[in-house]
This record gives C-alpha cells, sequence and structure tokens, in this order.
C-alpha cells in the first residue's frame, strides 16, 4: 500500500489547530516536525486548543537536517524516516515547511524535498502533511508547495488537488509541461479542474520589487542555475558547479560585467553600441572596440557554454534585432527578487506586530546579503553618469540592508534579546556610523540591561559621528531618546 503527501495550508496558528485536532486524535503514534517555532512552544499550542499530545511525538526541524546550511534533500528524507520508525513505526507526519524561508535557496532545496517525499511515499505507506504557513511563505514556496500534492486538506475535509504535478513534471516544471499535465487531465478526470483549491479566494499582498528581472529563456536542456548577485558575481549550475570565469580565456571582470549588463537589462537587451561604451566609454575608435567586444562576448558564451564547441550557436548569449540578450535556463534562482520580497515581507510582519515570523523573514534576508552589488565588477565600469545601470541599485540594496539590520536590532529587542539586538546595531553602525536608526536602537538596547556608562557614550560617539562626517547636530528624536532614557535611568 502507498503512502500519500497531503498538502495543509493555513494562514493562522488557529486555522492550523484546527485543522489538526482531526487529523491527530484519527492518526496514532504520529510525529510533528516543529520549526516555525520551538518544540515547547508547539506542544503548549496542542494543550491549549485540547489536542492530545500523548499518541504523537515532537521534534525540533534541526534534528532531522533542516536547518542545514546546505539542505540535503536525501538526508533529510532519511532522517525523517528514522524519526518514524523510533516512534514505534508511525504512520503519519506532519512537517512544517517554513525551513524554506531560512535558507537563502529554500524554493530550490524545496523542490528537491518534494521530489523526494513524493518517491518516498510511492514505495511506504506513510502519510505525510506537510504544512503551509501562508501568511509566512513566498509565492513562490506557496505554488511549489501546490503543485506537490496530490490531496489538500483544509477545513476538515481532504479533497482532490486539480493543479497537481507528478514527478515527472515537478523535477523541471515548464509551461508546456503544465499545459500537458492539466490538458490531459480535464478529460481524464471529467469536472476535477473546476474545483477551487482553498474553498475562496484570499487576497495576496504584493510585493514592490525595484525592477523585476526577467530574462529570456535559453534553449537548453540544462537545469536551473543560480545566481547571486549581493556580494561577488557568482553562477551555479543544477550540478552546484560554479562558473569558471577565468580558466577559458578572456578578461573576467569584463565577461562579469557584460554578464550583470545583461541580467539587469533583462528582455530589453543592449546593443553592441551599449556594450562598448560600458567597457571602453573612454576610447574613441569604433572600430577597435567593437571587435574587442566580440572577442569579450565569444569568450563570454565559452564561459557559460562550458565548452568551444559551436559557440555562435550558445544558447546563452542571444544575439537578435541588433541587440544581445541574456538567457538563462528556465526557473533559475536570482538572488535579488528573495531579498526584496524578503524584506518587504518582514516590514509587513513587524506592522503587524508578528514579530517572530518578521525575524525569520529578516534573518534570512540578511544571510542573502552577501556585500554590495556586483561587489567584484571594478567601479570604472559601474560609474556610467549617461547610463546608470548599477550605481543606484547597489546604493539602494546598500541602503535596505542597513535598514534590515537595525530593524533586526528592533525586533530583538522587542522578543527580549538586548545582547542580540546590541550586535545588529553595532553590524549597521559599523556599515555606517552616522546611521541614527542604528545608534537609537543601540541606546534602547542598552536600556534595556541597564548599561548606564554605555548609553552616555554610544550617545558621544553619535555626536562625534555626526561632527566628523559634517552631519549637522544631533536631530530632535536622538536627543528627546537620551534625555528621557537618562531621566529613567
Amino acid at each position: 500500500m502507498n503512502g500519500n503527501l497531503i498538502g495543509l495550508f493555513f494562514d493562522s496558528s488557529e486555522e492550523l489547530y484546527q485543522n489538526l485536532l482531526s487529523l491527530t486524535n484519527e492518526s496514532q503514534n504520529w510525529v510533528y516536525i516543529c520549526d516555525e517555532r520551538p518544540v515547547s512552544v508547539v506542544r503548549d499550542g496542542f494543550k491549549q486548543h485540547q489536542l492530545e499530545v500523548s499518541q504523537g511525538s515532537f521534534i525540533n526541524s534541526s534534528e532531522v537536517k533542516l536547518r542545514e546550511q546546505v539542505i540535503r534533500a536525501k538526508q533529510v528524507v532519511e532522517e525523517l524516516t528514522n524519526q518514524w520508525t523510533i516512534a514505534a513505526g508511525s504512520s503519519t507526519l506532519f512537517l512544517e515547511m517554513s525551513w524554506a524561508i531560512r535558507t537563502p535557496s529554500g524554493s530550490v532545496y524545496l523542490r528537491d524535498i518534494l521530489l523526494y517525499l513524493q518517491q518516498l511515499i510511492s514505495r511506504e505507506s506513510v502519510v505525510i502533511y506537510c504544512l503551509y504557513n501562508r501568511s509566512l511563505l513566498l509565492d513562490e514556496h506557496l505554488l511549489l508547495g501546490l503543485y506537490a500534492h496530490h490531496f489538500l486538506y483544509s477545513h476538515g475535509q481532504l479533497q482532490p488537488n486539480p493543479y497537481y504535478l507528478p514527478i515527472t513534471v515537478l523535477r523541471r516544471i515548464t509551461p508546456k509541461l503544465q499545459f500537458d499535465s492539466w490538458y490531459e487531465r480535464i478529460f481524464t478526470e471529467k469536472g476535477l479542474a473546476k474545483r477551487g483549491v482553498m474553498g475562496g479566494e484570499v487576497e495576496k499582498i504584493t510585493y514592490a520589487v525595484q525592477n523585476p528581472l526577467t530574462t529570456f529563456h535559453a534553449k537548453t536542456d540544462e537545469g536551473r542555475w543560480k545566481v547571486r548577485c549581493l556580494g561577488e558575481l557568482k553562477v551555479y549550475r543544477e550540478n552546484g558547479e560554479l562558473i569558471d570565469w577565468t580558466s577559458k580565456g578572456g578578461a573576467t571582470k569584463k565577461l562579469k560585467a557584460i554578464f550583470a549588463y545583461l541580467l539587469l537589462k533583462g528582455e530589453k537587451g543592449a546593443t553592441l553600441e551599449e556594450l562598448a561604451d560600458l567597457l571602453w566609454k573612454d576610447e574613441a575608435d569604433t572600430t577597435q572596440t567593437l571587435n574587442r567586444l566580440y572577442h569579450c562576448i565569444r569568450y563570454l558564451r565559452v564561459a557559460l557554454s562550458g565548452s568551444d564547441v559551436s559557440q555562435k550557436d550558445s544558447p546563452f548569449i542571444v544575439y537578435q534585432h541588433s541587440h544581445y540578450y541574456l538567457a538563462l535556463p528556465y526557473d533559475s534562482w536570482i538572488d535579488l527578487p528573495m531579498f526584496e520580497e524578503l524584506c518587504f515581507k518582514g516590514s509587513q510582519e513587524l506592522k503587524a506586530t508578528n514579530l517572530e515570523q518578521c525575524l525569520i523573514c529578516y534573518e534570512s534576508a540578511e544571510r542573502l546579503y552577501r556585500g554590495d552589488l556586483f561587489s567584484d565588477i571594478p567601479m570604472k565600469y559601474v560609474e556610467n553618469n549617461d547610463n546608470d545601470w548599477c550605481w543606484s541599485r547597489r546604493f539602494w540594496y546598500r541602503e535596505m540592508y542597513h535598514k534590515l539590520l537595525y530593524s533586526l536590532a528592533s525586533v530583538h529587542r522587542q522578543l527580549g534579546n538586548p545582547n542580540e539586538a546590541i550586535k545588529y546595531a553595532d553590524k549597521a553602525l559599523a556599515e555606517d556610523p552616522c546611521l541614527e536608526m542604528a545608534h537609537q536602537e543601540k541606546i534602547k538596547a542598552l536600556a534595556v540591561v541597564r548599561r548606564i556608562d554605555a548609553i552616555h557614550r554610544q550617545y558621544r560617539v553619535y555626536c562625534e559621528s555626526l561632527k566628523k562626517f559634517n552631519m549637522g547636530m544631533p536631530s530632535e528624536a536622538m536627543r528627546s531618546l537620551y534625555l528621557n532614557i537618562s531621566k529613567i535611568n
């Protein structure tokens, strides 16, 4: 008898516990994998909602290797198998999926684990409920979760999922494979595709991004790439191999500059003249610069393709209508949109005073930021008064990162972690010694631990920083904060 992989999507803890009430009563010796909150908090939540805890066991997601920096799907599933074996032959597993937002490549790892879980239930009789917090997870996580489950559980009912995709499609989703799978199901399972998934539409907050990245899709069988833009530009193939910009010849910095430029230009592409001006803006000889550019394009195609064969037919650098375009393998992952969405989502959670969920989003965003945008591309290619393709973006992401750091300080302070708050405030001030909000958060955290001398010293540091960088006098907000805290302490 095969098992089942069931999706359970919820908007609040109350909704989750309502669904779990009947599920845990029906199951014997179940195992619950906690991720969003510690085991003790989850167990107390079960008891408060009259859920029976004696028939099951709770373990932390770290015990099944879901808190690793690099998540190995096979190892995770093996650990999950060990856990329900230890639990006296448990046949039901509840798995919180919030771990996917904690890791920079969560959507990549999420797909891998869902694939392994689909394989597992095809040979084992275990029933696995994947628990998706809709108010926390990103849209791409929720969509992947929707695709992966043959059945969904909601409002006490198990119902077929018309948007389920089999393992062969989920492994490498393309619009064509999705269409074929759903179109066939319409006629083989009449009426199923008309049913709603959640029993009603829920408005989803959309997050403004500075400029969504939309590149061409490369005509290749190669799987999705992973592109890191924050910090040094790094591109990984599906198998984890790092693209080598140096071994194939050509000028490494120039190749990276072209790749980065075409990535940000997206479907607009770039003309020969634009690319030539990017690399040799002070050169007067147009013919010479174009010849140099042709060589750079050739070497870039070699680096991306991994071979010298038929470079004019390279699927990754496309030339048409007098423009060059970057084409990435379908469904490739880029860090920039995820960083933005995590920051905006964390901000929304903070406004709603959902501090624990905010912390998850903000900490995930912080792990993504490894330095300035394309930090290894020389300034001579970045600073261009006539074509500001990178500098303003670099400044914008840096400002967002600074806000992220002092916001993390604020969240930790409100959660009762003053030492963590001080750490993040110091991290922000190391980036910008005049960052007023970081000074404020550090003073507030110092007040919590009653370090009176340190409060006075921090205010003096703030004043000296303003003086050193000719930033004027302390603001009224800062003076008021300092005076009020000084009176209290």
